[in-house]
């Protein structure tokens, strides 16, 4: 990641007025991950009912996922657990959210009778 990049990225997560995680005691266990995952979607519904808009912003998680594959010190991981003042709890999922700047466009939706069975 470049010097310009770098920049974009922390101006872009200065945006949100709320910065977030949802953490874990064990990052890759599955069924903490899933229920991980469940919060997030949870979270993100009624931000959006509520006119808020939300998006993840995972990149420092990803970020020690590549340095644990690649078998390097886990930096990143020691920089979040001083996040959560305790590195019993690692995030796994990291997202911000506040008032949208612009409209949201509208996604393609099925019906409910073509997702049902």
């Amino acid at each position: 990641m470049g010097d310009s990049d770098l920049k974009s990225y922390v101006d872009q997560m200065m945006s949100g007025r709320l910065f977030g995680l949802i953490a874990v005691r064990e990052r890759y266990d599955r069924p903490q991950t899933i229920r991980a995952g469940r919060v997030w979607q949870r979270a993100h519904l009624l931000a959006t009912a509520h006119g808020l808009a939300a998006r993840p912003a995972n990149g420092a998680v990803e970020i020690i996922d590549h340095e644990r594959q690649l078998n390097l010190e886990p930096q990143t991981a020691a920089k979040l657990a001083r996040l959560t003042s305790d590195a019993s709890w690692q995030p796994t999922f990291m997202f911000y959210m506040g008032h949208p700047t612009i409209p949201a466009r509208a996604s393609a939706r099925r019906s409910m009778k073509d997702v049902l069975l």
